[in-house]
């Protein structure tokens, strides 16, 4: 589809904006196109590099536990630049691969709460930069009312809160699409398409 022998897509957007459904539709219009597509949730899991980790159960409140000391935190991030910096390593060695993370290691600026993270965002940002960037970002957005009838994790004004951050965050990035969950999941598969294809 395009010229680049592994192509890395990252899905982001508040529960129950409809990442994992349209990381699924888009395996299943693309099964043809690569050798493999590989899925993983958040971060690469090493022992296994093809492993599907899009069946993924998020805790009922992600925000009810305690945020980790701001050291504890640092070793976090610093030991998920490992795994990220090795499982790109091992991705430049495939020759046909389509990979789609459900949510990415930037979502820790987004709610830093979920994953119980204590670095300044100042800080974290610093450390991001030296994180293997995906070559689209797809960021999902939509009536908060409509998608908090999907999930109810989190309250509503904390929905809110999160999806200014994440229209924010898709400004910022120069290789993103931003979807509107009202159109249909094959509509938004179809134009995250194009965008393989551009």
């Amino acid at each position: 589809m395009n010229n680049k022998p592994v192509f890395v897509i990252t899905f982001l957007g508040i529960d129950g904006s409809g990442k994992t459904s349209t990381i699924n539709k888009l395996k299943v219009l693309l099964k043809n196109k690569y050798d493999e597509i590989i899925i993983h949730h958040l971060r690469p899991d090493l022992l296994n590099l093809n492993k599907n980790t899009s069946i993924f159960n998020p805790p009922k409140d992600p925000h009810s536990k305690a945020l980790r000391s701001s050291f504890t935190s640092l070793l976090k991030i610093s030991y998920w630049l490992i795994i990220y910096k090795i499982f790109f390593f091992l991705l430049s060695k495939k020759h046909s691969c389509l990979v789609l993370f459900d949510r990415y290691v930037d979502d820790i600026l987004i709610d830093n709460k979920r994953y119980r993270y204590n670095l300044s965002s100042k800080i974290t940002k610093k450390i991001l930069k030296y994180f293997p960037q995906p070559d689209l970002w797809v960021i999902l957005t939509g009536k908060i009312a409509n998608i908090h009838k999907r999930k109810r994790e989190l309250p509503i004004l904390e929905l809110k809160k999160q999806s200014k951050k994440y229209i924010n965050f898709y400004k910022s990035k120069k290789n993103a699409l931003l979807l509107n969950t009202s159109k249909s999941i094959k509509f938004n598969a179809v134009r995250i398409i194009n965008e393989i294809i551009k």
